[in-house]
């Protein structure tokens, strides 16, 4: 019975450990990917689905990356390159308080929806506008 007992003992603390350590490597990723620099909220949502997904975006030259908040992946979960990336609607939306630009986006493989501050909104379309001499944007 005392072997019994000192097993489930310590498939519990096994346990404990498991869960405490996820929650702090989940903490840790959340922390950092919003401390990027230039990172900005954003909800996503593909184009057949109903639900909208919080994340974190940041430009990396010529990549816009999204993160998922409520994830293990250290990874993004999306990369959009800004050859290809078109905003093809964009409306203002106010819900509790708060506004949004919410943003229906293409690219050469997918159709989506992205919402954010309206200041985030004027960021992204500085970054889709410009692009570094040289780079494949420019039409030859």
């Amino acid at each position: 019975m005392q072997e019994a007992a000192g097993w489930l003992i310590e498939a519990l603390c096994l346990a404990l450990i498991l869960v405490l350590t996820t929650l702090v490597y989940f903490v840790v990723r959340v922390r950092y990917k919003a401390r990027i620099p230039g990172a900005f909220n954003v909800a996503y949502r593909p184009e057949d689905r109903e639900h909208w997904v919080a994340g974190v975006c940041h430009y990396t030259g010529g990549l816009l990356k999204w993160y998922r908040i409520v994830s293990l992946k250290w990874g993004s979960s999306h990369r959009w390159r800004r050859v290809g990336f078109e905003i093809t609607q964009a409306q203002t939306a106010t819900a509790e308080g708060m506004t949004l630009s919410v943003l229906h986006c293409q690219t050469d493989s997918e159709s989506f929806w992205l919402a954010m501050d309206p200041h985030d909104y004027h960021g992204l379309v500085s970054w889709l506008e410009s692009s570094p001499p040289g780079s494949d944007t420019l039409s030859p």
